[in-house]
């Protein structure tokens, strides 16, 4: 995909390339690079969660304030 360049998509595309071309520059095991790429996903998706739960717990607790 091309963004206009310098904009955030550029940018955060151009970081990825980035990223990705240091793993191979390295040379660094394909299984490896996609445990990463697993393993951040799954970070991220864990933080999330965890924020959503606790949204929730505080969207309960308002739901059982008296009016």
């Amino acid at each position: 995909m091309t963004y206009k360049p310098y904009t955030m998509e550029w940018i955060r595309r151009r970081n990825l390339s980035e990223a990705l071309q240091q793993y191979f520059n390295d040379d660094v095991e394909v299984d490896t690079i996609l445990d990463d790429i697993v393993d951040v996903l799954e970070e991220n998706a864990t933080y999330h969660r965890t924020r959503a739960e606790k949204f929730q717990d505080v969207l309960n607790g308002l739901k059982s304030l008296p009016y």
